[in-house]
Formats: C-alpha cells, structure tokens, sequence
C-alpha cells in the first residue's frame, strides 16, 4: 500500500500517516444508518437501503477513522480486497457470543455483542463468529452498531419462529441506547437481503425468497 496522497481533511491525513506495513491490521469495517456524517468520499457500501458498511481505520484511541477512497486508490489494492483484508482484521476485536432459546420454541439464536470495538460489523463474518457452518446463512436482526441476533438456518422448521426473531427485535430496540431501524435480513457473507419484515393490522409479515424456501425444504 502507498498512503503518499496528501489529503486536506484532518482525518484524512491522519490515516495517510499510518505506516502501510501497520494499515492492513488496522482496518475494520463498521455498520451505520444510512446518512450517517462520514464525509463525501468515505469509502463505504451501501448494502441496505437503512444501513451502510464503512471501511475504516483504527486509530492510536480505539477511534474508527474515516477512510476516503480517493486516499484508498492510491494503495493499488482491488476494493474487493480491501473489504475482505478489514474484515480479516475485525476478527481480533473481542466478541461476546451467546446461544439462547428462542421465546415459546425450541430454537437457539446467537446474540453477538461487541467488547470494545463495534460488533455489529461481524454479521458479515457469522460463520467464524459464530464457530459453525451456515451454508443457508443466517437471518439477523441488527440492533445496533455494537450488537446483533443471528437466527442460523439450518433447519426448515426456521421459518416457523420468524415472527419470535421480530419481536425480539422491537424489545431489543426499545432497550437500545441507539437502535438501528428495524430490519429483518438474511444474511450470507456479504450477501444481504432485506426480508420486508413487519406488523400489518396485529399480523407478522415478511417475505421469504423462493431460493431461500427452496434451501430450508432440503434440510428436512
């Protein structure tokens, strides 16, 4: 990597600083709202239409500096391999990691809660975080930028205690100290889908993919 491009914005030089043999174990990847005040030109991905993943760099105070692309395409590295190298290097930050029972089923979720750095970035790695395969993924529902439950799919009874997941999420968010907007996603690496989750006239709704029915029927 080559940080050689000066750069007016404070933060911005900041991250140019970082010597390029340390900037491949400092970066990291956060989640936010969508418009969160990260600058014009920070190199992010705008995976939900509510929710974005940003690169960043940690700094000398745990802080998340912001990284711009146009300093990024400077260090001659695919964009591809920038994301997979932040996320390689997040799986250092410790994790608390617990399995527990769905409410009224017999079925185990994992709630994933950052301890220091922000955790809610790990749901693009559930497989490692989580010490399991999850060839179907997982359905997730993000509280915050710090915490998240995963629901793993590995069972095609799963759709059965969707609805649980979804309330758990309303009392998780009215307990969040900054809740992210409610959403239910289905998530398998980097591949993340918004499953349209909600509440119409006292009902749970949401909409299951066909590939996703298609997967859960051949695990019966």
């Amino acid at each position: 990597m080559n940080a050689s491009l000066p750069c007016s914005d404070p933060v911005c030089r900041t991250v140019a600083g970082v010597p390029s043999s340390l900037l491949p174990l400092r970066l990291r990847v956060v989640v936010q709202p969508a418009g969160s005040p990260l600058g014009e030109d920070a190199f992010t991905s705008d995976f939900h239409p509510d929710l974005i993943g940003a690169v960043v760099v940690k700094g000398r105070q745990d802080e998340p500096l912001v990284l711009t692309r146009h300093l990024a395409a400077t260090w001659q590295v695919p964009p591809a391999r920038l994301w997979d190298d932040a996320l390689a290097a997040l799986s250092v930050e410790p994790l608390e990691v617990r399995s527990f029972a769905m409410p009224g089923t017999r079925t185990d979720a994992y709630s994933v809660t950052g301890m220091g750095w922000p955790g809610a970035a790990h749901m693009f790695r559930l497989e490692r975080a989580l010490g399991r395969r999850l060839p179907l993924g997982a359905l997730v529902i993000v509280t915050d930028d710090n915490s998240f439950v995963a629901l793993p799919l590995d069972s095609g009874a799963t759709p059965h205690v969707v609805s649980a997941l979804w309330e758990l999420n309303e009392t998780l968010g009215r307990r969040a100290r900054k809740p992210l907007p409610p959403r239910l996603l289905w998530v398998r690496g980097w591949d993340v889908r918004d499953l349209g989750a909600g509440t119409v006239d006292g009902r749970f709704t949401a909409e299951i993919p066909q590939a996703l029915r298609a997967g859960l029927a051949q695990l019966n």
